[in-house]
């Protein structure tokens, strides 16, 4: 009994422990991993692992434990990790390798692509133009908080050393110069965040180099620990939608006039930061930024946005100086105006890279005086109007207009109309040039601002049209044909049906009338007792064969030809009348055939003529000349083709006064189809008949287009 509470007591233990261990499996799948793995994860690249690694634009490769991108394409990223990794710091040391752009770290990257803000995360780097430490949420456009200053500046070549750490919707994050120890601190926040995604490098504009990447676990004691260097948490200063954007900043009084006061205060801001000032009053300010356009009127962009100096003094400017801008702020709707302004050129560098826009996003005022990148099709030809060269675009719904100060000649003169195009140039929302017609127009800065993606579609209206004639004349003409084709085939049945009733009437039945009076003139010779001897009735009735064998003859070539069995005379009329002779004589008679020259297909009525002129002058030498040998020849010329038919037999003496009527009917046909007959024989030599026609070749013009 003992021992039976004993086993129930170990039972009732195992079963708990089992369950124990189960629940701590639990835990540590769903938090054990991210810990651990991020541990596992926390390392210097070394070259044998960039393959884990996924890149999206820009030519990256690994030296000396180092990540290079040799690219200076706009917003190339390369990431790695996985899509659940949540609460992390990650820190790396990074510097500059060109003069401008800037280049940092993204964390919590999903779905990624190629293009500049093609991610849905955070970013946090460096940017050389205003030597500042940024941060921003990238969700396939681009929020920014108030960038922090970097004491010291960006520059190129200098390593910096940025430290991230992410815990909730908290950011936190800081940038040391290595060389000067001068650090900057930026805390960020975001109440719909993201709050898991990879780690990654990222550069725009420029190329740089990354190492010591690291990566580890974190929880609010690591956040509270930088956050308290850092100022306020800063938010987005710009939504990324146009919805957005619209519902929180509501339309305001347009600017005051030129009688309010001025605020003397010289405030040193960022362009973007002008919207926050008064509107009742103009302040003096101080701004940097780079020109981006220096006609019609000046235009300065920095990373926050664009305005425009109005009557600036300032030396020769060139699109990409760095300047100082001096002068009373008049913030508009979308941008800002200076009036009264000085410039002073700071620094030459290259041109500011443009932002990547749709119409639809330029349309909506949040690009005013900034330098963007936009892509529509040409909707009509160039024009010159008020001393510009002006191209109409149209594209997903808005139209607009680019504008280029007019000068002979050059590519804008060129261009096709319904071609794609990609411009480069500063939008501008102001009525003085879209007249409230219109959303916007760019200042194209050159003709090397725009760039022909594709030509304009085949699919015009003209081609249509073109295309329709086309195929209406290729169906009027296959009509036409089908119609001749027709009429040529009831016109060839008609006149071979005329040509077979001719010669039936020209043969079998003269011949047959000629029977009928051989036979009568027997009968009343015999009836009236006038024959004198049976010689004389044996004469007559051997002219009455003679005609029944030349009807018989006469019928059997008609039918032949009739016979959908026989072959075709066009194409094998010197087979068949080497045929006709074994028919005949069997192989008492050598026959040799010769053909001359290219053959042509003739017409059926001349071939049929030419076979029965061949076969009355075989049947003819086989039956009066006994010949041993008999030599057919055909000769192709371009004009004419001659038959020839030759035997050795005892041959005649040939009177054309007298002929019989074999070759009575070979004359006929001869005539019939506008041929000569040759006749040369003599007793003794053989007998030699020849036949030449005429080539008659078919004229398309006459048979398509001349009634029959």
């Amino acid at each position: 009994m003992k021992a039976r509470r004993n086993w129930s007591r170990l039972h009732v233990c195992g079963i708990l422990l089992f369950f124990a261990g189960v629940a701590a499996l639990l835990i540590l799948g769903f938090k054990g991993p991210l810990r651990s793995k991020l541990e596992r994860e926390s390392y210097g690249i070394r070259t044998d692992e960039i393959d884990t690694w996924q890149s999206f634009g820009g030519t990256w490769d690994v030296q000396h434990g180092a990540v290079h991108n040799n690219s200076d394409e706009r917003g190339a990223k390369l990431v790695t990790g996985s899509l659940k990794w949540r609460d992390y710091t990650l820190q790396a040391d990074l510097k500059f390798d060109g003069e401008r752009g800037d280049i940092g770290l993204v964390i919590r990257s999903n779905n990624e692509e190629e293009g500049v803000d093609a991610y849905s995360g955070y970013y946090v780097g460096l940017r050389m133009m205003d030597g500042t430490l940024v941060m921003g949420r990238s969700d396939y456009g681009w929020s920014e908080a108030m960038p922090v200053t970097m004491p010291g500046g960006v520059h190129s070549g200098v390593w910096y050393r940025i430290v991230i750490t992410a815990v909730g919707c908290n950011l936190v994050a800081s940038s040391e110069n290595l060389a000067t120890e001068q650090m900057a601190w930026m805390a960020f926040t975001e109440r719909d965040c993201v709050r898991s995604g990879r780690i990654g490098t990222r550069s725009l504009g420029t190329g740089g180099t990354w190492k010591d990447i690291r990566l580890a676990s974190a929880d609010g004691t690591d956040y509270q620990a930088m956050v308290s260097h850092a100022g306020p948490a800063e938010q987005p200063e710009f939504p990324a939608r146009e919805a957005d954007f619209n519902s929180r900043f509501r339309l305001l009084p347009p600017p005051v006039s030129a009688k309010a006061s001025v605020l003397q205060s010289d405030i040193k801001t960022h362009i973007g930061d002008l919207q926050l000032l008064p509107r009742t009053q103009l302040t003096s300010v101080v701004l940097r930024g780079v020109v981006t356009l220096t006609s019609p009127e000046l235009y300065v962009e920095d990373s926050s946005g664009g305005l425009v100096v109005h009557n600036p003094e300032s030396p020769p400017l060139n699109v990409g100086d760095g300047v100082q801008v001096s002068g009373l702020a008049e913030p508009t709707l979308y941008s800002a105006n200076v009036r009264g302004g000085s410039v002073q050129v700071i620094s030459n560098g290259t041109p500011f890279p443009p932002l990547s826009v749709t119409p639809w996003q330029a349309a909506s005022g949040a690009y005013d005086a900034r330098f963007i990148e936009i892509e529509a099709h040409l909707r009509s030809a160039m024009h010159v109007e008020n001393g510009y060269q002006v191209l109409e675009f149209y594209e997903g719904g808005e139209a607009f207009r680019a504008l280029y100060a007019d000068h002979p000649g050059g590519l804008l003169h060129g261009l096709q109309r319904n071609s794609l195009l990609r411009l480069r140039g500063v939008c501008v929302i102001g009525r003085d040039y879209t007249h409230d017609l219109i959303p916007f127009v760019v200042f194209l800065r050159s003709e090397d601002d725009i760039e022909v993606l594709a030509g304009p579609p085949w699919w015009t209206p003209w081609h249509v049209i073109i295309l329709f004639a086309c195929l209406l004349a290729a169906a009027s003409l296959l009509q036409i044909s089908y119609f001749r084709i027709q009429q040529w085939k009831v016109n060839t049945i008609t006149q071979e049906r005329e040509r077979l009733a001719h010669d039936i009437h020209d043969t079998m039945a003269q011949s047959f009338a000629g029977i009928g009076y051989q036979i009568q003139g027997i009968r009343s010779s015999i009836v009236r007792r006038e024959l004198d001897s049976s010689q004389h009735i044996a004469e007559q009735l051997g002219e009455a064969y003679q005609l029944v064998r030349k009807c018989h003859e006469e019928a059997s070539s008609t039918i032949a030809v009739l016979s959908s069995s026989s072959k075709d005379v066009r194409r094998h009329l010197m087979e068949m009348l080497a045929e006709n002779v074994r028919k005949l004589a069997g192989e008492r008679i050598r026959v040799s055939r010769e053909v001359i020259g290219e053959p042509v297909l003739l017409s059926l009525r001349a071939s049929n003529a030419l076979l029965q002129v061949g076969q009355e002058a075989i049947s003819n030498a086989i039956e009066h000349g006994s010949p041993r040998a008999i030599t057919l020849s055909c000769r192709y010329d371009r004009r004419d083709v001659k038959l020839t038919i030759v035997d050795d037999g005892d041959g005649f003496e040939y009177d054309p006064s007298n002929p019989g009527f074999g070759i009575m009917g070979m004359q006929k046909r001869a005539r019939d189809i506008g041929a000569t007959l040759e006749i040369l024989s003599a007793p003794g030599v053989g007998t030699r008949v020849s036949v030449t026609a005429k080539i008659h070749r078919l004229n398309f013009n006459r048979w398509m287009f001349v009634r029959s």
